[in-house]
């Protein structure tokens, strides 16, 4: 199980730094949902043009999310720049229907987690682990097998992706991926030097910054895109 995710792992991260194409298209899609994050939060809205504003990156940030998963999902399976354009701007949307359900059902997961005691240590570690592992690794495989079977016979077999999505090869793979996408750049952003000198220190946190943000991009789309070479081969 180890030595096939590792392999599998491994030939994500070939395929996603081999295509500059590949890397273009994703780190154009990252680009462009941090500056829609960025006015999102940054805008006021005060006057009309920036409530105009507003409203187009909340319509925006979505599609750009979702059009980076379809990326992920299938840039490691797909051969040719035009073909990973062409059905990853198809999947995107079928991303989008299959995800909504598992929004709806951990925001009232959570919401029930709330009535039960909100302050227990179980309840908020539940609320955690229901969050930043359940919802993400059952989402995964509904974007892989939406993006490979189809909507219709991913209905048929929902009880089937939902049991592959928290077997312990996609727990392990998922679980290293959390070191990368998560872990190491929560490190780098707040581990915090003293620097006498004011420009350098601004230096080493753009610097932090920037190797952050591209460890999460980078962690993210080889995780997703190792499930989905491990959902076409058999597992060990």
């Amino acid at each position: 199980m180890f030595t096939q995710s590792i392999k599998a792992a491994l030939a994500a991260l070939r395929s996603l730094v081999r295509s500059w194409t590949t890397l273009v298209v994703v780190g154009l899609l990252y680009s462009g949902l941090l500056v829609m994050g960025y006015l999102f939060v940054s805008t006021r809205e005060a006057t009309i043009s920036q409530l105009l504003i507003t409203l187009a990156a909340i319509v925006i940030t979505p599609a750009l999310f979702f059009a980076l998963q379809a990326v992920s999902v299938n840039y490691a399976t797909n051969t040719g720049a035009k073909h990973l354009l062409k059905t990853s701007a198809l999947d995107s949307v079928r991303l989008i229907v299959v995800t909504v359900p598992v929004i709806l059902l951990t925001v009232l997961a959570v919401y029930g987690l709330g009535k039960i005691n909100p302050q227990q240590t179980v309840v908020i570690a539940t609320r955690y682990l229901l969050i930043g592992v359940i919802a993400p690794l059952l989402a995964i495989q509904l974007w892989v097998a939406a993006t490979s079977q189809g909507l219709r016979p991913l209905l048929r077999r929902v009880h089937v992706i939902a049991a592959s999505a928290f077997a312990p090869q996609s727990v392990f793979v998922y679980a290293c991926g959390v070191l990368f996408f998560a872990v190491a750049p929560y490190l780098l952003i707040f581990f915090h030097v003293e620097i006498e000198r004011t420009w350098l220190e601004v230096t080493l946190l753009v610097l932090r910054l920037a190797v952050s943000a591209l460890l999460i991009l980078i962690g993210w789309v080889t995780t997703v895109g190792t499930l989905s070479i491990l959902s076409k081969q058999p597992r060990c």
